[in-house]
């Protein structure tokens, strides 16, 4: 201890006062609270917060991006624009061949409007591809893929045309959501990932987001469908 003036003070209060500190504060309001360090991603994780992911629509959301990239896919055995062009040319006859069986057949409203809706987008994007083609010199050929996808188009077509009654509308609107998912694993997994003509590239997207699209409406319509 030491006697200022008659005044008894601390040692440690000397040396606060020489240094020009004040006493801390009673209580943790009084005190300014020091801003905690801001905690750094591990590199692992620095990496996976800027890379973007790829994938999940759209126009199942028109716009979700393409899944692509895959091993799976990439593994394979790409195929060549010109048997991309065909593999499309397959799948837009053959949805707009199954619409136009449903436009013969339902009475429902709102299945009328998604099946004309099909027809226009398929015939619009067949009619696309033929331009494409020609501006590119691309000849379309066959390949396992679209001869698989062609058998399964004619077999559902059939399908479709030997339905009657009341139950059409359920039926189709079940066969078109397996089919539109099955379609766009098909531009996800063979077509997007072979293409090599940027223009090639750029249409399989476009037609990619507005099968989204149908899918969309379809699985809508579906849980609104009187049982």
């Amino acid at each position: 201890m030491k006697t200022i003036n008659g005044i008894t003070l601390s040692v440690a209060m000397v040396l606060a006062a020489a240094c020009g500190h004040e006493e801390p504060p009673n209580t943790a309001y009084q005190a300014t609270p020091s801003t905690p360090p801001t905690p750094q991603p591990a590199p692992s994780e620095a990496a996976s917060a800027t890379t973007p992911t790829v994938g999940t629509t759209s126009a199942d959301a028109p716009r979700e991006g393409p899944r692509v990239g895959n091993a799976e896919a990439q593994s394979a055995t790409p195929l060549t624009d010109g048997q991309i062009l065909q593999v499309t040319h397959v799948a837009n006859l053959g949805e707009v061949e199954k619409a136009k069986v449903a436009l013969s057949k339902t009475t429902n409203p709102r299945l009328r409007s998604i099946v004309q809706m099909v027809v226009q987008d398929h015939s619009q994007a067949d009619d696309k591809a033929m331009i494409l083609g020609k501006k590119w010199g691309l000849e379309r050929g066959p390949s396992p893929a679209s001869d698989s996808l062609d058998a399964d188009e004619q077999h559902a077509a059939q399908t479709l045309r030997a339905e009657a009654g009341q139950d059409f509308d359920g039926h189709f609107i079940a066969m078109q959501i397996r089919e539109h998912q099955a379609l766009l694993d098909i531009f996800d997994q063979k077509l997007v990932v072979s293409a090599t003509n940027p223009d090639l590239k750029a249409y399989l997207v476009q037609v990619r987001a507005a099968v989204a699209s149908h899918l969309r409406l379809e699985r809508d319509l579906q849980g609104n469908l009187q049982p």
